[in-house]
């Protein structure tokens, strides 16, 4: 589609959507790329956090 807006934050991890990104950032079938996530650390005790965390589950300090 050209000119069109399509999220496609819903199809990761999608086997097509995984193929088809490799191959055009690859040129070549069955490249594969990785998604790079940044670590939530705690500012309280320097845990690490996951993603979806609102608050720190060791100690209760609010995620930023």
């Amino acid at each position: 589609m050209t000119g069109s807006c399509i999220d496609l934050r819903n199809e990761r991890g999608s086997k097509d959507a995984v193929n088809g990104f490799g191959k055009l950032l690859s040129g070549k079938e069955g490249y594969v790329t990785v998604e790079s996530i940044p670590k939530k650390i705690c500012t309280g005790c320097k845990s690490e956090l996951k993603p979806s965390d609102r608050f720190c589950p060791n100690c209760g300090t609010k995620a930023v």
